[in-house]
């Protein structure tokens, strides 16, 4: 069975860095974006309000809550996703360095990320400060072996340190077996 996890308040407010999760042992290890040499085994990354996958796939659900989802998975009315609606991460880029941004531009590098599982933010930069809007969404997460998770984001705020942007925290649910 499927067990329900979380993580609480993940730093990622240093946009030179990338959190990388495992999620099938719940290991993580913070990480330069120039790093070369990464760590075997992991499942997502988190930058900032980026997330890329270690060779997964992803789908949005129309889920608001994993108890949702996983009542849909238990009753087969929810089913494994078509092979191609999952979205492999694809060749972007990612803000490094804001320290330019009063004189009009923000530093970027190149670097994978994942495009569905991006949309759980919703990041407004026309305005400042930015405004950031979750999507309230659940979202799947096809992993390199093949087994499934099941994500929620639930926050970008630690209110515990003065209302600090860039905490990240989610729900997840790790193995879900879906039915075909």
């Amino acid at each position: 069975p499927a067990v329900g996890q979380s993580y609480q308040n993940i730093n990622c407010t240093d946009y030179a860095k990338w959190v990388y999760i495992n999620l099938h042992n719940g290991d993580s290890i913070t990480l330069s974006y120039e790093q070369a040499t990464l760590p075997d085994a992991w499942d997502i990354a988190l930058h900032r309000y980026d997330v890329k996958t270690n060779g997964g796939k992803a789908v949005e659900t129309s889920f608001g809550s994993l108890d949702e989802l996983k009542a849909a998975v238990d009753e087969g009315t929810m089913t494994l996703p078509a092979d191609e609606l999952w979205e492999p991460d694809v060749e972007d880029s990612i803000i490094v360095d804001m320290s330019h941004m009063m004189e009009g531009y923000l530093v970027r590098s190149a670097s994978a990320i994942n495009r569905v599982l991006c949309r759980w933010l919703d990041v407004d930069l026309s305005s400042m400060p930015p405004i950031y809007t979750p999507s309230d969404k659940v979202y799947l997460l096809l992993l390199r072996d093949g087994t499934v998770a099941a994500i929620r984001f639930t926050g970008f705020i630690n209110q515990q340190l003065y209302s600090t942007k860039g905490y990240i925290s989610f729900d997840y649910c790790y193995p879900l077996t879906i039915k075909q």
